[in-house]
């Protein structure tokens, strides 16, 4: 048997037969798939449309313009908007907003990591440190309160002045408000980037307050994965308002990047028709109805986890819940016996973390991809409490892996 093809089974069997809490996966339509191993593939396309290298593209043109107007739409981004699709993946997006606008030595600041924040936004481990300052802004943490400390963002903008403000997470399991954050920046002479990889589901479907604004109030970047909360493939979108759209245009090619991969631009369309409803995932839900679900879903499997005797760094706005664990507890080994459970989760620092990034002091757990597998809400509060169970000890391995499995068969698996 061919090895590549025995891996890929097995992958495929690993996935029906086990709970995926990983907050930043999901499961593309089968529609998105094919796309995605498609006669596109084929093709090199180096350029844009109506300006490429190679002959044979009249189609290729076709294609990216199409998926370029139906990401705006998903969006409703104004007209103030323009969009690149040939990004291919969001740390990279990120960076060609930093490669357009920014001049060696200009300081970035952006979220500090324990606190929610994202590599790619410049902190201690990047390479691009050699080129860029970087300062962070903070949470405020007191008591109930978890929420980004307005005063320390405005003061570390005064401060630092810097030349780009990156607005976004990777963990953060609150809502914000776009608006305010990017008129303080703006009103101190800061350009924004707004990174909604975790959230653009949200952003789309109307949950969740949207960086695409007019004037001073709107990011004049925005960057998304597709293949969180969007369920599409592995990829990125690059907006930007359109007086910078040649930079990041030149800067992504041929700057940086050859030809396009136009699979993956074809894949992401197929996505985005999904999300406006001129096409449908198989469970034939409505976007917004799906995203509500996972929303609903998120809510009933925190009250499982709080039931089951779990602490939580704060109460889940969005798709994803952080989880504070006792200091007694290792957070790898826990990530680890769940594994063995089928129960898939990923370990995670919290805000004022005291330990290593190896071995954090929390849980972060997502609700996306078995709420596209028809996750209910009396199960994932169900699943909630079995997870609180297994990691306080009060059910067996054995229970908890019985009751993994017989979940995971009762989904909806699509391929």
């Amino acid at each position: 048997m061919n090895k590549l093809f025995d891996l890929t089974q097995k992958e495929q069997q690993r996935q029906q037969n086990s709970l995926n809490l990983i907050a930043s996966e999901n499961y593309p339509s089968p529609k998105t798939l094919e796309l995605l191993g498609s006669v596109w593939n084929d093709k090199y396309a180096e350029g844009y449309p109506g300006k490429r290298y190679y002959a044979g593209n009249e189609l290729s043109d076709k294609l990216e313009e199409l998926v370029a107007q139906k990401a705006l739409e998903v969006f409703s981004a104004s007209k103030e908007y323009g969009v690149n699709v040939q990004v291919l993946s969001g740390s990279p997006a990120n960076m060609m907003v930093y490669l357009s606008v920014l001049e060696p030595n200009d300081t970035v600041l952006s979220l500090d990591l324990a606190s929610g924040g994202h590599l790619s936004h410049l902190h201690d481990t990047s390479n691009l440190l050699k080129f860029y300052r970087h300062e962070t802004y903070q949470l405020k943490t007191e008591g109930e309160k978890f929420e980004i400390d307005i005063d320390d963002y405005k003061a570390k903008i005064t401060k630092f002045k810097p030349r780009l403000v990156v607005i976004g997470f990777s963990s953060f399991p609150k809502k914000y408000e776009f608006e305010g954050l990017c008129e303080i920046a703006h009103q101190n002479g800061c350009l924004v980037l707004a990174d909604i990889a975790h959230i653009a589901g949200l952003v789309a479907a109307g949950l969740h307050a949207s960086p695409f604004m007019e004037g001073e109030k709107g990011a004049d970047f925005v960057t998304t994965t597709t293949h969180k909360t969007l369920r599409g493939p592995r990829s990125a979108l690059l907006f930007a308002k359109t007086q910078y759209m040649d930079a990041i245009n030149k800067t992504v090619f041929p700057g940086t990047s050859g030809g396009p991969h136009l699979n993956q631009i074809a894949a992401v369309g197929q996505a985005l028709m999904e999300v406006l409803g001129e096409d449908s995932y198989p469970d034939n839900i409505a976007f917004k109805h799906y995203i509500q679900a996972v929303l609903d879903n998120m809510h009933a499997l925190e009250e499982g986890m709080l039931h089951g005797g779990l602490e939580l760094v704060a109460r889940s706005e969005n798709h994803l819940s952080l989880v504070k664990l006792p200091e007694t507890i290792d957070s790898l080994d826990i990530q680890n016996k769940l594994e063995k459970m089928q129960i898939i989760t990923n370990r995670n620092a919290i805000a004022n973390d005291q330990r290593s990034a190896w071995r954090p002091s929390g849980l972060r757990l997502g609700s996306t991809a078995l709420t596209s597998r028809g996750l209910t809400t009396n199960q994932a509060k169900e699943l909630g409490g079995i997870i609180a169970g297994a990691i306080l000890g009060r059910v067996s391995d054995k229970a908890a892996a019985n009751y993994a499995r017989a979940l995971a068969a009762s989904l909806q698996w699509w391929y």
